[in-house]
């Protein structure tokens, strides 16, 4: 293992510790009720929520994705990842002055689903927020690895190990309290870092003509706008991540835990303004791949790697802990997402009764649980941008369903299930034979068609007071 590797452990476990030992301390002093654990208080001002948006973004979405995207099909692909990340927290402002007017005590989407719904709407939304998160998780932990991997020459499972146990104890003792505490750290490391480092990169690869000379030997289609590809995965990338990021647990958990509305909302306009930037950064690294022609051994390290390529060892370490600070923050959101799920929606649908203080216990055991198994997948190292479009494509078949239902009182629990469920059918397979845009659009228009179909034929009309009356907060 060469010295650069050792320092990378060294450093990543130094700031792991550092990150973990904090988030104890904080968690310790904050936790005061089993209500706290899954909503942290339910009075995040608007510093840290602002805080925990962008450090959310910051994950593999931002660093590795877009990067691995410019580096296959241009320039146009990677402002619609920027545009994408930005875009779905303009898209889930007036969603989520919906769910603090109906739903002010509640804890997870679940919830919300059983009582405007039903049963079996229940289940289906139940099934895509976890997806969604496992995908989320294992692509963070994956991005990790094969950064410690491809820079460091780690061991894939040393690296995912290394990010992956601390995470899983802070979150498991800290809660959704303990993520948006180190959020709000990540955040503040994380953003000068990136312009930073990206500065002397950009310096040292000869500016920009040298960069889009080098583009234009090797693929002067990605400099194009217009390229057909490109544009058709700028579409495609823009609807499937604002679909996700409606339904996103972790992004429902942060309106239930905000002081007001009023904060959910400066959170959301801050952060969609720096994330833009931002994407676009970590993206333009692909396209530096694309200028130096080189050869990439999986296809979502170009960023990390040409960085690494770039940078002077000291600031390639400090894009090394961009990676791991980048891997975490969203890593503890999408395991506090699935600790409220497992224990508020699938453990309490048995046990009813269950006490608050077990139900603290039974997210802490599912952390665990759930961390250990996308530790696993995250071994084998696939890729990250499928993982993800995985996970959205099963959302953008439910996202028209459940956020219809936050507004219209004529859509039925039975319309949504079988929207959702025909969506899913006729979209997956599309996408799994690379047929991306189409299967995307066929997911949301489907389940679009039956549930307004039914509602015109059949309205329910729903009572929204119901929700107030059935969902409560923990204690």
């Amino acid at each position: 293992m060469p010295t650069f590797g050792v320092l990378m452990i060294i450093l990543s476990l130094t700031l792991m510790g550092s990150i973990t030992w904090l988030s104890y301390l904080f968690s310790k002093r904050k936790i005061q009720s089993s209500d706290s654990y899954f909503t942290a208080g339910r009075n995040i001002t608007t510093a840290f929520m602002t805080a925990t948006f962008i450090a959310y973004a910051v994950g593999t979405g931002l660093i590795f994705s877009p990067g691995e995207m410019a580096y296959l099909q241009g320039l146009t692909s990677m402002i619609g990842y920027g545009l994408a990340i930005s875009l779905s927290y303009i898209a889930f402002l007036p969603v989520s002055g919906r769910i603090k007017e109906l739903i002010p005590e509640g804890n997870t989407i679940g919830e919300y689903a059983k009582v405007r719904y039903g049963n079996l709407m229940y289940v289906v939304v139940l099934f895509v927020s976890i997806v969604y998160m496992f995908c989320l998780l294992a692509a963070n932990l994956i991005g990790a690895g094969i950064a410690f991997n491809y820079i460091g020459q780690i061991p894939i499972h040393i690296g995912v190990l290394i990010i992956g146990v601390p995470v899983i104890i802070y979150t498991t003792y800290g809660g959704l309290g303990a993520a948006i505490f180190t959020n709000g750290l990540q955040a503040i490391l994380i953003t000068p870092m990136l312009f930073i480092t990206a500065i002397i990169a950009f310096k040292n690869s000869g500016g920009p003509v040298a960069i889009y000379s080098g583009i234009q030997e090797h693929a002067p289609e990605f400099l194009n706008v217009f390229n057909p590809s490109g544009m058709e995965f700028a579409l495609m990338i823009i609807i499937a991540v604002s679909a996700a990021e409606l339904l996103n647990q972790a992004l429902w958990q942060r309106v239930y835990s905000a002081k007001d509305i009023r904060v959910v909302k400066k959170g959301l306009l801050s952060s969609s303004l720096m994330t833009f930037p931002m994407t676009i950064i970590a993206a333009s690294f692909g396209l530096m791949a694309v200028a130096y022609n080189m050869e990439l051994p999986h296809p979502s390290i170009a960023t990390a790697l040409m960085a690494h390529h770039l940078l002077p060892p000291w600031a390639s370490m400090i894009f090394m802990m961009i990676v791991v600070l980048a891997a975490t923050s969203t890593a503890s959101d999408a395991l506090a997402g699935f600790s409220s799920i497992a224990s508020l929606d699938i453990i309490k649908s048995f046990m009813p009764n269950l006490a608050p203080e077990k139900a603290v216990f039974v997210g802490r055991i599912s952390t665990i649980v759930f961390g250990v198994g996308a530790m696993l997948v995250a071994f084998k190292a696939p890729s990250i941008l499928f993982l993800l479009l995985t996970a959205d494509l099963v959302a953008a078949a439910a996202v028209i369903p459940v956020i219809a239902g936050l507004f219209s009182p004529n859509i039925s629990g039975s319309a949504a299930a079988a929207g959702t469920i025909l969506g899913i059918l006729l979209g997956l397979p599309l996408f799994l034979n690379n047929q991306n845009l189409l299967s995307f659009t066929t997911a949301i228009i489907v389940s679009s068609a039956v549930i307004f179909a039914y509602a015109k034929i059949s309205p329910a009309k729903f009572d929204f007071n119901k929700l107030k009356e059935h969902i409560k907060a923990v204690d």
